[in-house]
Parts: structure tokens; sequence; C-alpha cells
């Protein structure tokens, strides 16, 4: 018999009038359930004659659940009651149906935003060549003899570059006195303004070597790379307002590049300049919060018209959000008006910079930035900027470093939110050798 039943109560033939049930279609006598549930409860007619008692009493037939009752009645499985638990049913209240409509809608939105951001890690996981060898050598293969003359290196890029007298004369037209080394490079995309490069392809820790590109704005090539091809890594990109001519280069121009979850490509490793990365660099950086710059003091950056060194020689983490204290517009210093103005930029960022160097600067000197986030707190807590700044290295000087006199800074001035972090404090004052800004007098 299917299930379970409870035990009938006993039925006193002498007070309760005799029962007989048949099961449907089946008579008394056929059916399986004859017997079932028939109790004698006198204790003192044992001596009566069965057959006697056979013809006195009838059998009562007790029903038990049948199966179709009992199935009705019993519990779902699990995986039915647990879209009931999520989804709303009928017999729900409104609370009840309301929590649970807002639980699927975010659980969707979970599922969307994770898948999202899988597809990204993969992806990226999959194309950690961020260059195309072939693109890269476009470049670096069209470089020649600096000594050649301009004949000479064009005719060089014609035939390692499988260039057209028309392709060249197209670019030239676009940008007079472009260097060949660039040509194949523009021509395949106009917003081409230059390369930067830190490291090398024998560097164990970083190999920024990037082609760099300059939109109408600065948000297209945060989700296009240096070939316009949509690509969540973006591209390394000029600030749009900076200027790129044969003759003039803005007095501060600033890069941009994205800070990448592996930790490896585009601008994610400037922030080593900053402080080593806890769980992925080497021990000797943990030992040594300098290494990282005294391996790295320079920063390559050629434009279309010009190759330069340039040297390090400051590191700051920078504020957006102004409910945590100072933002500082550091992005807004793309020319100096007069020397008070330069002067006064390079005390503000040699105040804030966690680093000091042996780089002097002066008025009329170029300045390089390289800025990308950089979530040293967790980015829910404070949406920060890491920026490198670095000079021109001048006509004649060298591009040596004396990087044995670098020091970390104890004391650099922070917003606020830093110092809460710490636990309270204020900046201590300027500490640092100002005669290495050989155009401010001290006043």
């Amino acid at each position: 018999m299917a299930g379970f039943a409870k035990r009938p109560r006993r039925r006193n033939p002498a007070v309760h009038s005799a029962r007989s049930y048949e099961m449907p279609g089946e008579k008394a006598a056929e059916s399986s359930y004859a017997n079932a549930g028939y109790f004698d409860d006198d204790d003192d007619d044992e001596e009566l004659d069965l057959g006697a008692r056979k013809k006195t009493r009838s059998r009562a037939k007790v029903i038990y659940d049948d199966d179709e009752e009992f199935m009705k009645k019993k519990k779902p499985n699990i995986f039915i009651r647990a879209l009931q638990a999520i989804f709303p049913v009928k017999g729900d209240g409104v609370k009840e149906s309301v929590r649970k409509i807002i639980f699927d809608i975010a659980v969707v939105a979970f599922v969307i935003t994770g898948g999202m951001v899988l597809k990204d890690v993969i992806s990226e996981a999959h194309s950690s060549v961020v260059v195309d060898p072939m693109v890269e050598g476009w470049y670096e293969n069209a470089k020649t003899d600096s000594k050649d003359d301009r004949e000479t290196q064009i005719e060089k890029v014609k035939i390692d570059m499988d260039m057209t007298d028309d392709d060249i004369s197209k670019v030239e037209s676009e940008k007079p006195g472009i260097q060949p080394s660039f040509m194949k490079l523009y021509s395949e995309n106009s917003d081409v303004v230059g390369w930067v490069k830190v490291g090398g392809a024998d560097d164990p820790i970083v190999k920024i070597n990037y082609p760099v590109v300059k939109a109408d704005d600065n948000d297209y090539y945060l989700t296009h790379d240096y070939l316009k091809n949509e690509e969540q890594r973006g591209a390394i990109f000029a600030d749009y307002r900076n200027v790129f001519e044969p003759d003039k280069l803005s007095a501060n121009t600033i890069l941009y590049g994205h800070n990448m979850w592996n930790g490896e490509t585009m601008f994610a490793k400037l922030s080593r300049y900053y402080e080593p990365n806890a769980f992925s660099d080497p021990a000797e950086y943990k030992n040594d919060p300098l290494l990282f710059y005294k391996q790295h003091p320079t920063v390559t950056f050629n434009t279309l018209y010009e190759d330069a060194e340039w040297k390090v020689f400051a590191c700051v983490l920078f504020n957006t959000q102004e409910q945590l204290g100072e933002v500082y517009p550091y992005l807004n210093y793309r020319d100096f008006p007069n020397e008070n103005a330069f002067n006064s930029f390079i005390l503000d960022i040699m105040d804030r910079s966690v680093l000091w160097t042996d780089v002097d600067l002066t008025y009329g000197d170029e300045i390089l930035t390289l800025s990308t986030c950089y979530y040293p707190y967790g980015k829910e807590r404070a949406d920060t900027r890491c920026a490198v700044f670095a000079r021109k290295v001048r006509d004649g000087e060298s591009a040596e470093v004396d990087v044995s006199k670098a020091q970390r800074n104890p004391d650099p001035l922070m917003f606020t939110f830093q110092y809460e972090v710490r636990g309270g404090g204020s900046w201590g004052g300027r500490k640092w050798d100002i005669s290495k800004l050989l155009s401010y007098d001290g006043e």
C-alpha cells in the first residue's frame, strides 16, 4: 500500500452500527482491503462462534489515503521547492512577491555583470600581446641611422614597409616633417602622434612599448585600440588638448592608459613608481620601494617629429572625489604662461611626490605626465590616479641619472582621506631640496 495511514480507531459493534464500503469498481469481498482495519473490540466473546460472528457482524472496511490523494498532499521535490522559494507563486502575499521579484532582478543583474567581467578577463588573458608584432615592426624596423639623409630613410621605408610613392606623398602632405619611422603607422591610423616606451623586450619587470594616439576627446581610446578596433583595454592616448606640431609641443604632454586587471599590460606597471605590489612583485622590491625607479629612471617618448628621453622626477597619488579632500587639477596644466606658473606647478607636484630624485628642473623644460587609474585603498573607497612626471632631456645633456641619490619622501602632502586612513595627522611642510628647481629663488 503506497504511503502511510493513521491506525484506525477500534469500532465497538455494540455501539456503532456496522458500515460496509466497497472500493470503486470492486465488491467488498474481492477488495484487497477486505480485512484491513477489522478489530474485535470485545475481549469477552472469545467463545462466540466465528461463523456466527460472521453472520451477525459486517466486516468494516477502513479506507486509507489512496495513492491519488496522498500524492496531492506530498511535498514537491527539492528542485520545485527551490523554484517556489525564488519565484512568486500563487498564494504568496504582496510583500513576499515583491521580495522575490527584487531578488530575481538582483540575480539577473549580477549574472549579466559577472558575464561581462568574465568575458573581459578571458579576453585579456588570451590577449597578452597588446601590440601586433607586425605593427611594432612598422615602427621599430622603420628606424634608420640618424646620419642617413631623409631621402635614404624614405627609400628604406618604401622597401621594408611596402609603401608606394603615392602612400609616402599622402602622408607627407598631411604631416610635413614626419619621421620616416612613423610613416607606415600613420598611414594606418592618422590619430597616431608618437610612441612611448619604458623597459624593453629583455626587461623582466616592465614592457611598456606602445603607439600613442590622440582623438577629439578623452573618451574614444578608452575603449578602442591603436587601430580603432573596439577593445576593453583601449590604447595609450594623449590628452586631446595637447599640441603635437613640428615646431611646438605642449609644455606638459599628458598620456593616459588603463591599469589592467592582470597588472601587466598598458600603464599597469606605472604604479610601481608609487609603491611595490605586495602580491606580485619580487621580494627585492618590497625591501627597497625605490628599486623600480632605480631600474627605470627614464622614459622614452618619441613624437612624429622628434625622438626624446625623459627623466622621471616625481610620482603622485591624486584624488578625484571632493568628499575625500583636495582634488588637485594636475591634468589642467598643459602650458605655463610664465615662470611663476611653472614654478608653482613643480612645487605642488614635488610637495606631493612619494619620491625625490637628483633630476633638476627649470622654466622652459618640457614635462611629460603619464597618468593611470590606481586604487591602493580600493575603488569603492577612493577613486584615485597615479601620475608619473618626467622632464625632457635637454639638448647636449646626458640621459644618465644618478639613482643612488633618490629618496623616499617620508611626509608627502596628502588629501584628507589618506590622513584619516592613517589615523590622523597633517603635512609637516616642504622638506625636499628646492635648489633642484633652478628657476625658483625660494621666496
